[in-house]
């Protein structure tokens, strides 16, 4: 279980990188080399969901003295993000996305499965 706890995290941390670099560099995510309102504003929309939430989802199931139902909740939503995540990187053909979420939900839900 260890192993996993860890391979969670690092799929979370990968989660709050990339959302760090969504906000220092938009045209990034884009593909743009014009960044306009909207895209600073979704890459901004982003992080504020992917930092939170991947701190809690890489830290959590290290905790023994946390209750096991909101890390579970926790793992579960994080695991259904990913399957949108790869929702929307399939529809912009972003092969990456689809595959690195696709992981993500595999990890994610496998830990809320053994936690």
């Amino acid at each position: 279980m260890l192993i996993l706890q860890i391979i969670n995290a690092v799929i979370a941390l990968s989660t709050i990188i990339a959302a760090c670099l969504a906000l220092a560099r938009p045209s990034a995510f884009s593909g743009s080399r014009n960044v306009v309102e909207g895209e600073r504003f979704f890459a901004n929309m982003y992080a504020t969901r992917a930092i939170p939430l991947g701190i809690l989802v890489g830290a959590l199931p290290f905790i023994s003295f946390a209750s096991q139902w909101p890390t579970k909740a926790l793992l579960i939503a994080a695991a259904l993000v990913q399957i949108v995540d790869a929702i929307i990187g399939a529809g912009k053909k972003e092969w990456g996305m689809v595959g690195g979420a696709g992981v993500a939900f595999i990890v994610h839900g496998l830990t809320a499965w053994l936690i």
